[in-house]
């Protein structure tokens, strides 16, 4: 594993990060669509379900990168790389 490597699995993490958090954005305004329907606000309800739909699909890049970053071997990859890194910087400080 390269550090170019090791970066861009980063880069994913934090993209699948931010997937993350418009799916729960989507969710929250799927809540509040939820309520303002029962309070019989349905033009409130509708702007709402209207703004979470499209932030559901954030899904499918969180699923897919959540199994790309977590092969095995990737790990186990990134693992050694980080021990390799940290042996090298003590044996630097020596």
């Amino acid at each position: 594993m390269t550090a170019s490597k090791l970066y861009f699995r980063d880069l994913l993490g934090l993209t699948m990060i931010l997937s993350a958090i418009m799916v729960a954005l989507g969710s929250i305004f799927g809540v509040l669509a939820l309520l303002t329907h029962f309070a019989h606000e349905d033009v409130i309800a509708a702007t709402f379900f209207h703004e979470s739909v499209p932030l559901f699909v954030f899904l499918i890049p969180f699923f897919l990168i959540s199994r790309y970053i977590n092969r095995p071997q990737w790990v186990c990859s990134v693992q050694q790389y980080l021990l390799e890194a940290a042996i090298n910087a003590s044996r630097k400080t020596q």
